[in-house]
């Protein structure tokens, strides 16, 4: 089994209002709303967005993992509970987060290139266990908001795990 090197990193995430809107399906957002955002926005940088690099030390294979912690997942839920439009909203700005953290790591993904999720082998696994995380079968780490992709880049649909089931894929059979 090959055993990752797990090296924090710092994410440094944009908000791209067009970027959100994109994500939210929205065409306006009132004022009061942006506030709220960036209140979150600037909370959750600061306490709740993790990043780390997850690098193969016997050889080929790095990988960037980019989630929001337990405590972000509680307060988008406890605000749907309260109203489910502005719930909808802060699931959005929380994609928004993560999307835009992974954009700065990897700059292709900002062209539009889709990020691949690979298979996660024993090594990556372990990595996700030493930092509290798990790997769902259905191909998904037990954070609602997270990314997991190669890194540097390495290309889309033909290394990314849900080839097979995404709409956008190339390669599907």
């Amino acid at each position: 089994m090959a055993k990752y090197d797990i090296t924090p990193l710092t994410p440094n995430p944009d908000f791209d209002m067009m970027y959100f809107m994109e994500i939210a399906g929205e065409t306006r957002i009132d004022g009061d709303m942006l506030e709220d955002f960036e209140e979150f926005w600037d909370k959750w940088t600061a306490e709740s967005l993790k990043a780390y690099e997850l690098k193969n030390t016997e050889g080929e294979g790095s990988f960037v993992l980019i989630f929001l912690d337990q405590s972000a997942e509680d307060a988008i839920e406890g605000i749907w509970q309260d109203s489910p439009t502005h719930g909808l909203l802060f699931h959005a700005l929380a994609i928004t987060m993560v999307m835009s953290s992974a954009q700065g790591f990897v700059p292709e993904l900002q062209t539009g290139k889709c990020a691949p999720l690979p298979r996660p082998g024993e090594g990556v696994l372990a990595a996700f266990k030493e930092l509290g995380l798990t790997w769902n079968e259905e191909g998904s780490v037990n954070r609602k908001y997270a990314v997991l992709t190669p890194y540097p880049y390495t290309g889309g649909c033909e290394v990314c795990h849900l080839s097979e089931n995404c709409p956008k894929s190339t390669v599907r059979k």
